[in-house]
C-alpha cells in the first residue's frame, strides 16, 4: 500500500491516530485508533530517522492529500515537503457531536485544541474551529461544571506531559465559569476563552518541553518565552482571527496593565486580558514542573487574591476564590483525623468544600474512596498539599460519577 512520510512536529501527547503509523523499515508504532499517552512514548516515536503512514482509498483521505497539494502550490515549496502539508490526523468529521464519558469528552477537546496548535497554518477556518472549541466547553462547563473543574484541575496538578494545550483549557474553563460573576456578555466571554485558547501558540511545543525539563529555560528559550505574546498574536492574524479581543487579550496577556479601582470600567479587551492573566498566574503556580514541585491550592490562592505589595484585594482573584474555593476540585488536602482527600466540588463556604478520602492515616490507598463534609470538626482541612506529594493515580470516570452536578 502506498505510504506517505509524516513529519514528527505533527504528533503530540494525548493524540488519537486516524491512521496507522510505521517506522522506516515497516514496523508499526501505533495502530489505528491508538493514542500517544505518555511523554516517554511520544519521544520514543519521534526519535525515529522517519515516519510513514499508509495512504487510505477513503475520501477523507483524498481530501487530506488535494488540501495538502493546494497548500504546497500556494507556499510554492518543494514536492519533498509534501507532508508538512497534509493535515492526516484531521478528525473525520469535525461537526461531530462529542461522545463518551465527561473524561473522554475533555480528552477529546484536548486533543483537538493541541492539533490546532501545531498546524495554525494548516488551513483557513483556524478561527471558526476555536469557535467550535469553545463551544464544546461550553457544552461541558453546562452539563457539570464542578466534575470538569475536578478533571482538569486534578490533571494539571498531577502531570506534565502535554502542558500547553492542558493549561489553554483549563484557563478557558476557568474563563467561561466566571463569565456571571464578571458580567460578562456572551460576545465578551467567547473573546476571553478563544484568547485563553490560544495564547501561547507561539510557544506550545515549547511549553510542553519546558514542562518536562529538568533545568531553568536556556537564553534561546528565554528569548522565544519573552516574545512568544506578540508572535501570538501576529500568528493569529495570519491564520485570520478577526475579533479584536480576541487578539489584544493574545498580544498584551503578559503585559503589566493599570485601569480604573473598578474591573468594570476598564476598557473591555483590557478587562478580559486582565482577567486572563490572573487564570493564567494562577493554575501555572500549581501546575508541577520536571525542575520544580507545583505550590499548594492555598498558596496560589494568596497570589491572585492579594498579589504581593497591594493592600486591596484583587477583584478577579476575589471572584475566582468565590467560585471555586480556596481548595478548587482536584487538588488534595489534609483532614484534621489525619486521612488525605481530593477536592471534589466547591461546599457551603469557600473554604470547606466537599472532598473525597483516598488515602487513610497511615498513607495507604483507601479502595473505594467515600465523600466528606469538611465543615464536620473531624473532617476539617488541616493543611493544602502539592499534588506531587500524593503518591496516587485516581480513577478519574469513577471519580466524576460520584460528583453532583
Amino acid at each position: 500500500m502506498a505510504q506517505l512520510e509524516l513529519s514528527p512536529e505533527k504528533l503530540f501527547l494525548g493524540m488519537s491516530l486516524n491512521f496507522t503509523l510505521r517506522d522506516e523499515k515497516g514496523v508499526i508504532m501505533l495502530a489505528k485508533g491508538q493514542r500517544i499517552e505518555t511523554a516517554q512514548q511520544l519521544e520514543a516515536i519521534r526519535s525515529r530517522r522517519k515516519l510513514f503512514v499508509e495512504i487510505e482509498e477513503s475520501e477523507v483521505r483524498v481530501r487530506a492529500m488535494m488540501a495538502g497539494i493546494s497548500a504546497l502550490s500556494r507556499a510554492d515549496a518543494p514536492i519533498k515537503d509534501m507532508s508538512q502539508y497534509v493535515d492526516l490526523y484531521k478528525p473525520r468529521n469535525e461537526s461531530d457531536k462529542l461522545t463518551g464519558t465527561l473524561a473522554e469528552r475533555w480528552g477529546d477537546v484536548e486533543s483537538k485544541l493541541n492539533a490546532l496548535l501545531s498546524n495554525v497554518a494548516g488551513g483557513d477556518d483556524f478561527e471558526r474551529k476555536v469557535h467550535g472549541l469553545a463551544q464544546h466547553i461550553h457544552d461541558l462547563m453546562s452539563e457539570n461544571a464542578a466534575a470538569s473543574h475536578f478533571l482538569l484541575f486534578n490533571r494539571a496538578v498531577t502531570e506534565f506531559g502535554g502542558y500547553s494545550a492542558l493549561h489553554a483549557l483549563l484557563c478557558a474553563a476557568l474563563g467561561h465559569s466566571l463569565g456571571d460573576s464578571l458580567s460578562l456578555t456572551d460576545a465578551e466571554r467567547r473573546s476571553l476563552v478563544c484568547g485563553a485558547l490560544t495564547m501561547n501558540v507561539a510557544m506550545s511545543r515549547l511549553q510542553d518541553t519546558l514542562a518536562v525539563q529538568k533545568y531553568p529555560p536556556m537564553p534561546h528559550q528565554r528569548m522565544a518565552i519573552d516574545s512568544h505574546a506578540e508572535q501570538g498574536q501576529q500568528m493569529l492574524l495570519q491564520a485570520g482571527v478577526s475579533d479584536q479581543d480576541w487578539l489584544t487579550i493574545v498580544g498584551l496577556h503578559h503585559t503589566p496593565l493599570q485601569g480604573p479601582e473598578q474591573l468594570s470600567d476598564w476598557a473591555p479587551a483590557l478587562r478580559l486580558t486582565k482577567v486572563l492573566q490572573t487564570l493564567d498566574r494562577y493554575t501555572a503556580a500549581m501546575s508541577p514542573r520536571k525542575s520544580r514541585a507545583g505550590r499548594t491550592a492555598r498558596d496560589s490562592a494568596r497570589s491572585v487574591i492579594l498579589p504581593a505589595g497591594e493592600r486591596r484585594q484583587d477583584e478577579i482573584g476575589a471572584a475566582l476564590f468565590r467560585h471555586i474555593g480556596l481548595c478548587p476540585p482536584g487538588t488534595y488536602v489534609r483532614l484534621a483525623n489525619g486521612e488525605t482527600a481530593v477536592v471534589v466540588r466547591p461546599g457551603a463556604k469557600p473554604t470547606a468544600p466537599l472532598v473525597a478520602r483516598v488515602l487513610n492515616r497511615h498513607g495507604e490507598p483507601i479502595a473505594v474512596p467515600s465523600l466528606r463534609e469538611t465543615l464536620q470538626d473531624n473532617f476539617s482541612i488541616q493543611s493544602t498539599l502539592a499534588a506531587t506529594a500524593v503518591r496516587l493515580r485516581l480513577n478519574l470516570d469513577s471519580m466524576c460519577r460520584m460528583i453532583p452536578a
